[in-house]
């Protein structure tokens, strides 16, 4: 894939921005970069069926699936999805690289926080956006959360703990081991004296995973760690 240029870019953190008329203009171009790459998508189908395969022997039609390609790659890549692939394909040896794009994967994760109809909304995607919230998380919690951007993380995954459930939400305790300092820690404390009963079990889940770095987390953990409450 080519990665996309990370400062003609710089427009999709007005994704996330407070004043609504900035956003909104945003949020348009998002969303007719999405319509303009389905569109690419649905017309290369269209080929696709008419030769009967998706590598067209026919030069025309093989020309024709080529600039559909091409042009669902390119307005795909001008999307904040353009930007998360770069840093999900890169190599993980490739620190450069990683830091370059890391940092759009922080307002796709407060975009949800912040406006979740607009991050979910079917205009606004190309596929299901649980299913790259997902892959996302996943990442972070395998490979690791680069250090200037820890603070970014611990505030995505207090937000999560006092908040309404929402799908995948789970996934954010996977990058807890990565930012697990002691203001984190401090802050997550203070979390188990909230108001919200639910807040402070999760809080108190937290604190657990920070003491057991060595445990491994899946969608299960959570449930198995209640159910231990519940046996004490």
């Amino acid at each position: 894939m080519e990665f996309a240029d990370p400062d003609v870019g710089a427009w999709v953190f007005d994704l996330i921005a407070r004043d609504d008329l900035v956003r909104q203009r945003a949020l348009r171009r998002h969303q007719e970069l999405v319509a303009r790459s389905l569109n690419a998508l649905h017309w290369s189908n269209r080929v696709w069926m008419q030769a009967g395969t998706p590598a067209p022997q026919q030069p025309h039609l093989a020309a024709e699936m080529d600039q559909a390609r091409a042009d669902q790659r390119r307005h795909r890549g001008q999307t904040i999805f353009g930007y998360l692939d770069a840093f999900l394909d890169a190599d993980p040896r490739d620190t450069a690289t990683r830091a370059v794009y890391w940092p759009f994967v922080v307002p796709y994760l407060k975009w949800e926080t912040r406006y979740p109809d607009e991050w979910r909304s079917p205009n606004s995607n190309l596929w299901s956006p649980w299913t790259r919230k997902e892959v996302v998380l996943g990442e972070l919690g395998r490979r690791g959360v680069p250090e200037e951007m820890r603070p970014n993380a611990a505030d995505l995954i207090i937000t999560a703990i006092q908040r309404p459930y929402r799908c995948k939400d789970w996934m954010y305790a996977l990058m807890v081991p990565h930012v697990a300092d002691t203001e984190f820690h401090d802050r997550v404390t203070a979390l188990t004296r909230a108001h919200d009963p639910f807040a402070q079990l999760r809080a108190q889940f937290i604190i657990d995973l920070v003491r057991h770095p060595e445990r491994k987390i899946t969608r299960k953990t959570w449930r198995r760690w209640l159910q231990r409450q519940d046996d004490a």
